[in-house]
């Protein structure tokens, strides 16, 4: 009697400790698709999708951020070792065929067919309310997708923008030599992880990021002090050298120019004629007024035409 007893105690535990379970899970994905936006930004109007993915990798909900991890986990490894594809089609081959040869084989015994006989007299079909919820499901996605996308390029959160910087880098060299599941296996781990962590490491996390960059900074002045150093030195130099130049150039130009001047031939101003005073007369006047030098002028004239 006394095993029996224990026997349904430890079986009453366990069911409502599998009770517990459930219930639990179902109040996180309760939770988990009720989430408020309003804590993440409230001066924003943010899709339902912000806090959502927010609370799914911050594990505010343990249990449903656990359940979508490993089901995420084994969709990737099912993707990689098993071809789903291929199982998808034998299972629909496997039911078109069951479901045609028990229709085909009530025929000759005169039966109308087992299939025929389990049919509907309406068939289902999907509510049209359902349909526009998932379209602004999808809208609501989509415009989640293209907020965070402007959030990240015009750096509303720098640590933000940063690790989707180093994310896209090394995925871009990880590429060329991993396969594509194993990036987005480590994609969901790093996912899922890195937020929870840093969200319950904050502080010491936050202490260190700002004493490393202090130290960046700091070293950064001390780079840009031994520059402005050099560049003034430099500048220097260079302005003597340039001074030196131009005083070379000076003198040799100088120096040019007074040799030039040396080389230069003297002009005698003697050694051209007079220039005339007078008027220039026509031959009429000339003889006019000059007859004897006109006629002196035409007596030699004349051999030389001859």
């Amino acid at each position: 009697m006394e095993y029996n007893t224990n026997q349904r105690d430890l079986k009453s535990d366990i069911d409502a400790a599998k009770k517990n379970v459930v219930n639990g899970t179902q109040q996180d994905f309760r939770g988990l698709h009720e989430s408020n936006n309003s804590e993440i930004r409230p001066d924003t109007p943010l899709t339902h999708f912000h806090s959502f993915f927010y609370d799914l990798v911050t594990w505010k909900y343990p249990r449903a951020s656990g359940v979508i991890f490993t089901s995420l986990l084994s969709t990737i490894f099912a993707f990689r070792f098993i071809n789903v594809m291929r199982y998808i089609f034998k299972a629909a081959y496997l039911l078109l065929g069951s479901v045609a040869a028990l229709e085909y084989a009530g025929k000759p015994l005169g039966y109308k067919g087992v299939v025929s006989q389990m049919r509907p007299r309406r068939y289902y079909t999907i509510p049209r309310e359902n349909l526009e919820s998932i379209f602004e499901e999808i809208h609501d996605f989509l415009n989640f997708v293209v907020v965070e996308f402007q959030r990240v390029v015009f750096v509303e959160n720098l640590f933000t923008t940063v690790a989707s910087f180093v994310a896209s880098f090394f995925g871009y060299f990880l590429i060329k030599y991993l396969p594509f599941w194993s990036l987005a296996f480590l994609g969901t781990i790093l996912v899922f992880t890195g937020p929870y962590v840093y969200i319950n490491n904050q502080e010491q996390i936050d202490a260190q990021i700002n004493h490393y960059s202090d130290i960046a900074n700091m070293k950064l002045n001390e780079a840009r002090g031994v520059t402005e150093q050099y560049a003034g030195e430099y500048a220097t130099r260079a302005r003597q050298t340039a001074t030196q130049l131009t005083e070379k150039v000076q003198n040799y130009a100088n120096r040019r120019a007074s040799a030039d001047h040396s080389a230069a031939p003297t002009v005698n101003p003697h050694s051209f004629p007079a220039a005339p005073t007078q008027e220039p007369i026509s031959v009429p006047q000339y003889q006019e007024q000059y007859p004897d030098q006109y006629q002196e002028y035409q007596e030699h004239r004349a051999p030389i035409l001859a």
